[in-house]
């Protein structure tokens, strides 16, 4: 997402969009190109770079802070934690 104000709007149509297209087919190139793996070992590896990246963008996304204002701390650490990154390490979590 792009969050920003821009006093010229035509920058949307003429650079974001077609650059945005351009990843998109990129991106779907690349997932037709790739054979699945059905290795356990390659399977518990992706989940585990899975779980440290959910971990890693839960401590430092941005959003907590403005989320912590309009809804509560705790609200908001239980949605970064059981929703956006649901795999995270919550070290705040109470059992």
């Amino acid at each position: 997402m792009v969050f920003s104000r821009f006093e010229d709007q035509s920058i949307i149509y003429d650079e974001l969009y077609p650059a945005f297209q351009r990843y998109l087919t990129t991106h779907v190139d690349l997932i037709k190109r790739n054979k699945p793996s059905e290795s356990f070992g390659d399977m518990r590896f992706v989940l585990e770079r899975h779980a440290a990246y959910d971990t890693y963008s839960a401590e430092r996304d941005p959003a907590l802070g403005l989320l912590s204002a309009m809804f509560g701390r705790d609200w908001s650490e239980g949605f970064m934690h059981d929703f956006l990154f649901d795999m995270s390490d919550n070290e705040n979590e109470v059992c």
